[in-house]
């Protein structure tokens, strides 16, 4: 019992999800990469012009895939003018996802040949700190810390770190800020919650489920931390100070740029489970119809015993808020073939709100597990 004891640390599920992530990172890079890691930014033609573009960026032909905005902005932080660097933005809302090309920016110290390496390196830093925090959870749950690995085992994170995108350091800015909520700290909580917001600005639910259950909580006179607000303000001003900046330089507000991601409840949801299903037996719809399945076992598992898990009211909050917006997507992300990676906030809350539970975990973890694995391996060879 001694040994297994030792073992008991946040330490396990940060060093498991750094050497997983650094793993598949090498594998993906030597098998489908061939070498270049450029590749992984998935730059294309339409939006990037080869003879403009930095020297060594690999540019396919098509249309590339969102980590070409990012390294274009990583490049620059704060130019966010349409076109810089021979690469086109698509549409100005990419602005707004700031986060995660800063601190590519950062990582590389302005060397912009040295982007392509730090945007892939900041998300295998962020998975391992995402692991730690998830074992410190996981550990004040009353449970292993190796448990934290239910929170890391998203398998969107695998598609998020081989193309460049941010989910993963989103999430850890995200379950930092809780972790802080948690531990009475809001002006950390805030400045983590801003790091969130500016890396996707789908965490704004959380923000405002928090601000929600601290106004509440002040109007009726509950007890709350000293200065709580602070944990939701800081946040708020952070996003609309970047989105003026972009606005004064761009004339647009990127946070109305977007088209919007919502649409009529569950339409988007059934019709792309029926297209799929349709497609059987091609390998992509059951690739798809396993993650699906997989996910909606997660969050109905959550459900059950949300009203018993020992999380935090807002984080309750933030579950509904972000399985409302789940079933309101739209047709493009339901119908993507991108792993899910648009759903991070859904599972991550889902996977807390089973930490905080009594129930035996084994089952979700189980299947989550056998997901990591499958696409662990898909995305080695496919690009």
């Amino acid at each position: 019992m001694t040994g297994h004891r030792s073992f008991d640390t946040p330490l396990l599920p940060a060093a498991t999800a750094a050497v997983v992530g650094t793993l598949f990172v090498i594998l993906r890079l030597v098998v489908v990469a061939k070498g270049d890691i450029t590749r992984f930014v998935f730059a294309g033609s339409e939006y990037v012009n080869p003879a403009a573009a930095p020297r060594g960026l690999h540019v396919f032909p098509g249309s590339g895939y969102d980590g070409e905005f990012y390294y274009r902005l990583a490049l620059d932080p704060l130019d966010v003018g349409r076109t810089a660097f021979g690469i086109t933005l698509d549409a100005p809302f990419r602005v707004e996802r700031i986060g995660f090309p800063v601190l590519s920016w950062l990582a590389s110290a302005g060397h912009g040949s040295l982007v392509p390496d730090a945007e892939v390196a900041v998300n295998l830093a962020a998975l391992t700190v995402l692991g730690w925090l998830a074992g410190v959870l996981a550990k004040q749950s009353g449970r292993h810390a190796a448990w934290g690995l239910l929170v890391v085992g998203f398998w969107g994170f695998l598609f998020s770190i081989g193309r460049d995108v941010p989910e993963v350091v989103a999430s850890c800015f995200l379950v930092g800020g809780l972790v802080s909520l948690r531990r009475q700290r809001p002006l950390l909580a805030g400045l983590l919650l801003a790091g969130a917001v500016l890396s996707l600005e789908t965490t704004l639910d959380v923000v405002a489920a928090v601000a929600v259950v601290d106004i509440v909580a002040l109007l009726w006179g509950r007890r709350r931390t000293r200065h709580q607000e602070v944990a939701w303000i800081v946040p708020a001003v952070a996003f609309g100070a970047w989105q003026l900046y972009a606005w004064q330089v761009t004339a647009t507000v990127p946070l109305r740029s977007g088209g919007g991601n919502l649409s009529a409840p569950v339409v988007n949801m059934v019709g792309a489970l029926g297209h799929y299903l349709k497609g059987l037996p091609s390998s992509g719809s059951v690739i798809w119809l396993c993650e699906f399945g997989v996910l909606a076992v997660v969050t109905i598992v959550a459900a059950g015993v949300v009203r018993r898990s020992t999380v935090p009211p807002w984080e309750v909050v933030a579950w509904v808020v972000a399985l409302v917006v789940a079933i309101c997507l739209t047709h493009g992300i339901w119908y993507g073939r991108a792993d899910f990676r648009a759903f991070e906030d859904l599972y991550v809350l889902s996977a807390l709100i089973m930490l905080g539970s009594k129930i035996s975990l084994k089952f979700p973890a189980a299947l989550v597990s056998v997901m990591f694995i499958f696409t662990f391996a898909h995305r080695v060879v496919r690009l």
